[in-house]
């Protein structure tokens, strides 16, 4: 990686407790010093997390550093695999821009994680927003001075970039990115929960790369054969963290509140205009001043004020579950459909208020359950493919000559997380409620 450095000149640096430095150009401390990227130190990376795991009180401003770090070192493990099929190293120009939408990739994250994203963002996700502030004169300055396109860093965030875009795209937004491979280790390590772990140093000489065999010679992220266990292992890692950390049992609790505690303050979405499904105007001065520490004012206030809600978010008060199952019980879709609806359908409880309910897909495969194109469309853009989009490079094609074929092929756990997404079900009641709930729920189970 020190190659790709000196290359662009990264002579700043600031230590992590991950990868010791992290280094950085003179444009990207131009933006780290922005207000709008500032920001991300008052968000957290795991919102209301801390009310589960205490120490877990770091922020997006040092998982963004880190995915920047993190995606250099996979684009130099990528041009120093021994399988690699490309003629040439990659260029200053491919470098800044990979680094540049790394580093970006959520700056429009908005407070408390992805809990508030549906009430603020009219259900876009936060990406929309991470691309809109990236074409901001602000951020796109910086970006231009630098001699780069905005448009292309912000292109490497989307959900179908230009074909000429897709590796550097999946070192972001694949299966196995940096994103990933980033909070992982971050939130295991930061959280104490070490549930996200998993073998970081054998992780960044997993990807190669190769030419496509066409007229555009395009290129297309690979995994070889031999290291399919390291891809495996990685996905396993994110289905523990995922159960034990963002949808911990106690955790969707909060989250259940704070959506319902929002929706009585309809003025934080007038920073936002969404227009037929696209956004098409941010107040970014509003936005940068929207954080973690507002939200939490506001809820304090809201206590003092004998809000209902506010002592959930400050601790106070606890919701308590009454059903926590999943799609791997056989009963535990029918049990949560039941209650749900009998608890609808009982005048002592009344939705949002006496109870809440969640049917939580867990993505460990981005696109799991859905199926797309190999090739790209008419317009050049690379198709969101699901875990078709890793390669497996494998030598048991016609007489032992070497191919590439979809990992789904010789990987069962690849296979078996497309084909059954893992499904958690959570009801909830008001502690003055929960005998009565755990009544009803017997009724309906026996």
């Amino acid at each position: 990686m020190e190659e790709f450095l000196k290359k662009i000149q990264a002579k700043h640096r600031i230590r992590d407790p991950l990868y010791g430095f992290i280094f950085f150009t003179d444009a990207e401390k131009a933006i780290i010093d922005t207000q709008i990227f500032q920001r991300l130190r008052r968000v957290h990376q795991l919102a209301l997390t801390k009310y589960v795991y205490p120490s877990a009180e770091h922020s997006r401003f040092v998982h963004s550093l880190g995915v920047m770090h993190c995606a250099t070192m996979i684009l130099s493990g990528i041009y120093n695999h021994k399988y690699k099929k490309i003629s040439s190293d990659p260029n200053e120009l491919q470098i800044k821009t990979l680094r540049f939408s790394a580093l970006l990739h959520d700056i429009g994250h908005l407070p408390f994680s992805h809990a508030l994203e549906k009430h603020f963002l009219s259900g876009l996700k936060h990406e929309a927003l991470s691309e809109y502030i990236i074409s901001d004169p602000r951020i796109s300055s910086i970006i231009e001075s630098d001699g780069v396109d905005p448009k292309a860093v912000g292109a490497l965030l989307a959900k179908k970039p230009p074909a000429k875009f897709r590796l550097l795209h999946e070192v972001i937004s694949g299966q196995l990115d940096a994103d990933r491979a980033d909070y992982l280790l971050r939130d295991a390590h930061l959280s104490g929960a070490k549930y996200g772990e998993y073998d970081f140093p054998r992780f960044l000489q997993l990807f190669s790369g190769r030419e496509d065999d066409d007229e555009h010679g395009h290129l297309t992220l690979f995994v070889d054969e031999n290291d399919l266990h390291v891809a495996e292992s990685m996905l396993i890692a994110r289905y523990h963290y995922n159960l034990q950390i963002p949808y911990h049992r106690t955790r969707m609790g909060f989250d259940l509140v704070l959506e319902r505690f929002i929706r009585d303050f309809p003025e934080y979405r007038d920073p936002f205009t969404v227009e037929e499904g696209r956004l098409t105007h941010v107040d970014l001065e509003r936005f940068t001043d929207l954080d973690d520490c507002e939200i939490m004012e506001r809820i304090k206030k809201e206590f003092r004020r004998d809000n209902p809600w506010a002592p959930y978010l400050l601790r106070a008060k606890h919701l308590i579950p009454v059903i926590d199952t999943s799609s791997n019980s056989s009963k535990g879709d029918r049990a949560y459909k039941d209650l749900v609806r009998a608890l609808k359908n009982d005048a002592a409880f009344c939705e949002g208020a006496d109870f809440f309910h969640r049917s939580q897909e867990v993505e460990i495969i981005k696109g799991a359950g859905t199926e797309f194109a190999e090739k790209p469309d008419d317009n050049g853009q690379a198709p969101a493919r699901q875990s078709g989009m890793i390669l497996l490079h494998s030598r048991e094609g016609k007489g032992r000559e070497p191919e590439y074929v979809d990992i789904r092929e010789r990987s069962w756990i690849f296979k078996h997380f497309v084909q059954a997404p893992h499904t958690l079900y959570r009801v909830y009641v008001v502690a003055e409620k929960a005998d009565r709930a755990r009544d009803i729920l017997a009724q309906v189970t026996a």
